[in-house]
């Protein structure tokens, strides 16, 4: 009778075993399928297609069968490839009684050229990718006499760019405060290397007398004027970058409060978390999981310690000159090599006229 009382022990230990791991299994499958948007039948498995069963899950823990993805990592991967996969104009508001109230928003029609000018990337030799894909990039916003198109765009990093983050991530890193990060104000030709980092165009190419906008969520919008636009043009064009690829574009025929308007409805927090290298300083900043750093970046794409680059006859703001990035997956906007900029800020040597207005080369010092 005794001898029984391990083995009812050791029954009783396995059984509560397999209940606590189906549970987790099951909450597993429950939080994986949701994120693929998938249906889970009542018996705890993926549909057809969509994943391991339990027996699987099972055998996986004796390397016998493909288990569940790490319930860290890969979760936090398959988040950002949701975030990846919705257009960039829905991170945009949707106008209703509570936000945005009074606006409409409608899509962007190539017969609005006439009144915001062609879109970068149309025809445009800056953008050797071809025309973009508008219809998942842009909205236009109308209310009264206001009318805004705002645009976000999507490109893997740079070198410049992952080298600009290893500070914040350090801090973070080392459970330092970023207070001091988030107070400063580096000088806009600093967030101007950054957007022409993230992005090309016509736009970028032709922006002159560069400065601070706004700040929100801790993104810096930038204002500029355009060298190519008649010299009676009241069009405002604002740009900002999240630092780690995605950069935003708006032209507006609205007066300041009303642009702002616009631009704190933006959804920050899913643009900063969709990128490969998500800002610190920016929104939430980073999930408690990080699935890359900017040395890790860094290191893979050949850019780690002992890398050398290439002696250039004028310095860049960072002392040396940006080597072309490597060929993203997707949505990459890196193939063209920026062009060399001079040092002095807007001084009259670096300046040069078209007839139409000034076109200046800028340069931030190092950080």
């Amino acid at each position: 009778m005794y001898k029984l009382i391990p083995a009812a022990f050791a029954v009783i230990a396995l059984g509560a075993f397999l209940t606590l791991d189906f549970l987790g299994y099951r909450g597993r499958v429950v939080e994986l399928a949701a994120l693929q948007e998938a249906t889970v039948v009542s018996d705890g498995h993926y549909e057809e297609g969509q994943g391991p069963s339990y027996v699987d899950h099972l055998l996986s823990k004796i390397g016998m069968a493909e288990g569940l993805p790490d319930p860290t990592i890969e979760t936090a991967k398959i988040k950002r490839t949701i975030l990846r996969d919705a257009p960039m104009n829905s991170y945009f508001a949707t106008p209703s009684e509570d936000v945005l109230a009074g606006w409409e928003r409608i899509d962007w029609n190539d017969s609005y050229h006439t009144g915001f000018g062609w879109p970068d990337g149309m025809n445009d030799p800056h953008y050797p990718e071809g025309n973009p894909d508008l219809a998942h990039e842009v909205a236009i916003y109308l209310k009264g006499k206001h009318s805004i198109y705002l645009r976000a765009e999507y490109s893997e990093p740079t070198q410049v760019l992952a080298t600009r983050l290893k500070q914040a991530y350090w801090v973070v890193d080392t459970g330092r405060d970023l207070g001091r990060l988030l107070d400063s104000r580096p000088r806009a030709s600093y967030f101007w290397t950054n957007i022409k980092e993230s992005s090309r165009g016509a736009s970028i190419s032709n922006g002159i007398d560069v400065e601070h906008f706004h700040k929100f969520e801790g993104v810096h919008f930038l204002t500029a004027k355009s060298s190519a636009a008649r010299r009676d043009e009241k069009m405002r064009y604002i740009f900002a970058s999240l630092a780690g690829g995605v950069v935003i574009k708006l032209r507006a025929h609205a007066p300041e409060a009303v642009i702002k308007e616009v631009l704190e409805t933006i959804d920050i927090q899913s643009l900063n978390q969709m990128q490969t290298l998500p800002s610190p300083l920016i929104a939430e900043g980073l999930n408690d999981l990080v699935i890359d750093t900017p040395e890790a970046w860094l290191e893979a794409h050949g850019f780690g310690e002992g890398y050398e680059p290439p002696k250039a006859a004028h310095g860049t703001d960072v002392g040396h000159a940006t080597p072309k990035a490597p060929k993203a997956a997707s949505h990459g906007n890196d193939k063209k090599a920026m062009p060399k900029v001079h040092k002095g800020g807007f001084a009259n040597k670096n300046c040069a006229s078209d007839g139409q207005g000034k076109n200046c080369k800028v340069i931030a010092k190092a950080h």
